[in-house]
């Protein structure tokens, strides 16, 4: 009888030892409907959550302790449309979000601050800025610290109708500047010093994803395709969004990393069955703190696509798949659309669906135990076990 090798039994040993382990302590992923709405970003522990409700575009908050709480200043109500995407500071305390005006009659960038409300940041602004089709602008962002506020200022002039802001309450609104025809602000990082979002390319006229760093953009892709940076690690070092892979025709999810002198760039990919000739492609949306997790939209052809979840172990898997290997049950009459933001902390991540039956979307909260400890990968590496063999693989500029 053959022997294996004493090292491959040490090793095998290993693993069953940790498998052994991971089986007494492990405890099960959870995932939660929180209410109707669409779910849009989370704070860095997973305790508070922000959104829109799904037709009126009011921003609401979320608690375990409250519920979702409505915070008023819907623009749909008064003027019909609406703008941007709610976000929310590390602590949960403050919330970008494009609201009604002081006026009542036009959009604005707006800020939301526990205890005291929301303050509308526009008017004033830049000496070019000039409403268009009833905004002043429109918040896409914030700062960890709550400190700084993103999108974008409409300008009716040559040289881009929208442009990238920033807002503090020091400087008020500050025009980030294009190369020649619009540009807006996704995200920013923790102090506010890296802001990521897009450029127009002034001939082909498509979104080039860019950084803003202290002030001085870069070019992060140089693509003739729609492409955008979404959002950035605190320490601002690893962005997230969209590049063209130009071998397989998608504008698919990507990862840079700042190597001390230039940000590498790494493609996802897209997910299997997506159609690049009607309109496939995936865009990152958020990327936790250490850079490690990274969540986003698969869309498979013009009529639809999922959420997705990245991990350099496990590449990328839809939010169906993930939830299953991770031993959830969803309902099979609700449909994940989207999965839009994840805790710093890699504890939870949420995201937003739809009932088949009634239509109503809900947004959901998913949550993962002790994901920085030993238990988070004896949970990864089930998930990569479970899910080997499988494929690894919008915004408006309003």
């Amino acid at each position: 009888m053959l022997k294996a090798p004493r090292r491959i039994l040490a090793t095998l040993s290993i693993s069953f030892v940790a498998a052994a382990s991971c089986a007494a302590t492990a405890r099960a992923v959870d995932f939660q409907i929180i209410g109707p709405g669409l779910a849009t970003d989370v704070s860095a522990d997973g305790s508070a959550v922000v959104g829109n409700t799904d037709f009126t575009y009011e921003t609401f908050r979320w608690t375990s302790a409250t519920g979702i709480v409505p915070l008023g200043r819907a623009t749909v109500p008064v003027i019909t449309t609406g703008a941007g995407v709610p976000e929310i500071s590390a602590d949960g305390t403050r919330i970008s979000a494009t609201i009604i005006d002081d006026t009542n009659t036009m959009g604005t960038p707006g800020l939301w601050t526990l205890g005291s409300g929301w303050q509308q940041l526009m008017p004033p602004g830049p000496a070019d800025a000039e409403p268009l089709d009833l905004y002043h602008g429109s918040s896409w962002g914030i700062s960890g610290d709550g400190n700084s506020v993103v999108g974008l200022y409409w300008r009716t002039q040559p040289g881009g109708l929208a442009h990238a802001m920033k807002w503090t309450s020091a400087t008020g609104v500050v025009d980030l500047g294009s190369g020649g025809e619009s540009s807006r602000a996704n995200g920013a990082n923790y102090d506010g010093s890296v802001v990521v979002g897009w450029d127009e390319e002034p001939t082909v006229r498509n979104w080039q994803a860019a950084a803003w760093v202290d002030g001085v953009k870069t070019l992060l892709t140089t693509n003739d395709a729609f492409c955008s940076a979404e959002a950035v690690t605190p320490n601002g070092t690893t962005i997230v969004g969209n590049s063209y892979d130009t071998v397989n025709g998608f504008p698919d999810a990507a990862i840079w990393r700042w190597n001390g002198n230039a940000w590498d760039e790494q493609q996802l990919g897209v997910l299997a069955g997506t159609d690049p000739i009607f309109g496939g492609n995936s865009v990152a949306s958020d990327v936790s703190g250490d850079g490690s997790i990274v969540v986003g939209w698969n869309q498979f052809d013009f009529f639809g696509g999922t959420g997705f979840i990245w991990t350099q172990d496990l590449g990328l898997m839809s939010a169906t798949d993930w939830l299953t290997s991770s031993g959830v049950t969803i309902d099979p009459n609700f449909v994940i659309e989207n999965l839009t933001g994840v805790s710093q902390d890699g504890s939870t991540v949420v995201g937003y669906g739809y009932d088949i039956n009634s239509g109503e979307r809900s947004s959901f909260l998913v949550t993962v135990p002790e994901p920085a400890s030993p238990l988070a990968a004896c949970f990864l590496i089930g998930a990569a076990i479970i899910s080997r063999g499988r494929l690894r693989a919008g915004r408006t500029a309003r």
